[in-house]
């Protein structure tokens, strides 16, 4: 289960409340919804009531500070966001993100999640069954000639693109897209579509460590960053493989609003990992930092 902030941590002094006086001493907890606030104060009888008195403005600013540096006020989420479709993505590089998104939409008002594609057609994702095809589908919102405004633009990854990243048309879009929006992302191999663009050109980033040479050899252009669970440069977000996704969209909701991140993660029963440079998978996959693993299967 995420938690929220911790308590703000305060120095020994003394509060005198209406009925009686309450010492902190330095390592307790300070409840921060008492910091700033008006007390009430009994009459002080002892001068040492009344020389500590003196120092009571001084705290309670130097602790309202603290409140403030330590409990931040949320940031604005971005709140129009777009997921690129293309035939054979891989699923749970966008509906991995999407059932975190969708919380977030439900608790930030004008919040929208949209579906950006070649054409309204039906996007199949990768799954197939060999005698009937694709066993999932996903609707379009637009089309990316319909071009619609965006804050956030999310790039899956899989088989498809590989096809992707030979299609004019998107690629296109992406280059046209990225100037105008706040943040672009990219889960799995999606990075090599945001390479292609030049999305990456002299950034860091980092993509699915199974198909890691193939990556590379993509984009050489791109600092990629060989051992990462994601990476961010400046606007730009890049995750490892697949599920490294969702960990990718908790950091960067987190970021903006904890509780609302930790809101979504605790619904979906979904413990994300929260060190950006954890990837065993790097070891496992012969990862170099010349970005050439020893031994890899390039098909997926």
């Amino acid at each position: 289960m995420r938690k929220g902030p911790s308590l703000v941590t305060t120095s020994h002094f003394r509060w005198y409340f209406v009925g009686k006086a309450q010492t902190y001493k330095e390592g307790l907890s300070l409840d921060t919804h008492l910091i700033g606030k008006p007390v009430a104060f009994r009459h002080l009888q002892s001068e040492g009531e009344k020389r500590d008195m003196k120092i009571v403005s001084l705290v309670t600013l130097v602790c309202s500070a603290t409140a403030v540096l330590g409990t931040r006020p949320p940031k604005t989420i971005p709140l129009k966001w777009g997921i690129l479709a293309f035939p054979r993505f891989v699923g749970l590089d966008a509906y991995g993100p999407l059932e975190i998104l969708n919380i977030v939409a439900f608790n930030t008002p004008n919040m929208t999640l949209s579906i950006i594609a070649e054409t309204m057609d039906n996007v199949p994702a990768h799954i197939t069954n060999p005698t009937s095809g694709a066993l999932t589908w996903v609707k379009p919102t637009y089309t990316i000639d319909q071009d619609p405004p965006l804050d956030v633009l999310l790039i899956p990854g899989g088989p498809g693109s590989r096809i992707a990243y030979n299609n004019t048309k998107i690629i296109d879009y992406v280059k046209r897209t990225y100037p105008k929006l706040k943040y672009i992302m990219s889960t799995c191999t999606g990075a090599q579509i945001l390479a292609k663009a030049g999305v990456l050109d002299k950034k860091r980033a980092t993509t699915n460590k199974f198909a890691w040479a193939e990556m590379v050899a993509s984009g050489p252009k791109v600092k990629w960053v060989p051992c990462a669970r994601w990476v961010v440069d400046g606007n730009i977000w890049t995750s490892s493989g697949v599920t490294a996704g969702m960990d990718m969209t908790y950091a960067f909701v987190s970021q903006l609003n904890s509780t609302i991140a930790d809101k979504a993660v605790n619904i979906i029963e979904y413990e994300p990992h929260t060190d950006p440079s954890w990837d065993p998978f790097c070891k496992i996959w012969n990862v170099t930092s010349g970005g050439t693993p020893h031994t890899m299967t390039m098909s997926m």
